[in-house]
């Protein structure tokens, strides 16, 4: 039977951690056809869940009978000095799409926002995805900025010698004051500190060192090869560390045969350049949106 024309009634409930085994069937289907890939298996999942400080208990499902038919986990958390609802993935099994469950789903959120004292909605999405620009545009969101996410999958350019003396080292206790420092712009939500801090048993933080300065640090995902942070300090630039710290990605083992860069803010045109110039390529153009509440 063909559900797109009996339009059974769908029950939206909130969830519990009970109900990760039929998140992750559901989210399997609804990013089946996605614009890019992403299919994660069970225990990316459950890393995803953490690194975004999804609470499922708050996080809400769409079901036809038995059958999780769309979702949305949301994670909580400060954002710019303010009380955060980040929505780390909501999706919609295709044959269920066109029948307003995703805005179904944020009518249960944000009278719960309200609720817990929840001052604004953050997501990313990806700016080809009409339609669901569209649901958020009409839920009230609004683009603060664009971030884009790199990729390589050959060798690692490297234009400039690296400076004598430099040294890479893993760093166990960042000095997240003193590496704070070196930014020029805010990271995305799943690459701030506190999200480091989440997902620790899976990052390495590598260290360029001068003489016993740190000068420079790198952040990455050792299974993926997903780099989450990266800077050099303003003093050091242009002088090879940051070709050094991607070389040193480049050869830690990984399950992955590319390198990644997720959500660089495209304003910060030196970042993006330095990419483009050690061989990365532009793969995905998100907007990154906030509702206040």
């Amino acid at each position: 039977m063909d559900r797109r024309h009996d339009n059974p009634p769908i029950d939206c409930r909130f969830l519990s951690e009970t109900d990760l085994p039929i998140i992750h069937q559901a989210f399997q289907e609804a990013f089946s056809d996605y614009l890019i890939t992403f299919q994660l298996t069970p225990a990316q999942l459950e890393r995803h869940v953490a690194l975004n400080g999804v609470d499922l208990n708050y996080s809400v499902g769409c079901f036809d009978d038995d059958r999780m038919v769309g979702f949305t986990m949301n994670g909580f958390g400060e954002w710019q000095e303010k009380s955060t609802i980040y929505d780390a993935g909501t999706g919609v099994v295709p044959d269920y799409r066109g029948r307003g469950l995703s805005r179904k789903m944020f009518d249960l959120i944000f009278p719960m926002c309200e609720q817990r004292g929840i001052e604004q909605c953050l997501l990313e999405v990806i700016t080809k995805n009409e339609p669901a620009l569209k649901l958020y545009r009409d839920l009230g969101f609004e683009p603060v900025r664009n971030l884009l996410l790199f990729e390589i999958k050959d060798l690692i350019r490297t234009a400039d010698g690296v400076s004598d003396g430099v040294e890479i080292h893993e760093i166990k206790t960042p000095d997240w004051e003193q590496l704070r420092t070196f930014w020029d712009g805010e990271t995305s939500w799943q690459n701030s500190i506190d999200a480091v801090r989440r997902s620790r048993d899976v990052k390495k933080i590598l260290g360029a060192y001068l003489g016993g300065e740190c000068v420079g640090y790198i952040i990455f995902s050792t299974n993926l090869g997903r780099i989450a942070q990266m800077a050099v300090s303003r003093d050091h630039r242009c002088r090879g560390i940051g070709s050094a710290l991607l070389l040193a990605v480049q050869e830690n083992g990984r399950e992955s045969d590319s390198i990644q860069v997720v959500n660089v803010d495209d304003s910060l045109t030196d970042a993006v350049q330095f990419f483009f110039n050690r061989g990365f390529q532009e793969i995905l153009n998100q907007y990154e949106m906030i509702k206040a509440l």
